[in-house]
């Protein structure tokens, strides 16, 4: 049993887990413009060799498939200024 986690350390860890989620809600979000979908989930083993993680999962379509050009460009433009990366 030594190499296993306790059931209070096991629940520590879900905590854990959430805080960090909750935390880093809005880059876990991201920015993509036509965002569809986001997954989060997070393993947690019973083995000290292990410790938790947590894995994103994001979908989203690309800009171009809805705007023309001049509007993309323009968009693009936007965002990089809004992240402080402009040209």
């Amino acid at each position: 049993m030594q190499n296993l986690y306790s059931h209070d350390e096991l629940i520590q860890q879900i905590k854990n887990c959430g805080q960090s989620i909750i935390d880093n809600a809005e880059s876990i979000l991201g920015d993509e413009r036509y965002f569809m979908r986001v997954n989060v989930s997070f393993d947690i083993l019973r083995l000290k060799a292990q410790v938790p993680s947590i894995e994103i999962k994001r979908e989203f379509t690309p800009e171009k498939e809805f705007e023309d050009e001049l509007t993309y460009k323009e968009l693009k433009q936007r965002k990089e200024i809004k992240n402080g990366r402009s040209k």
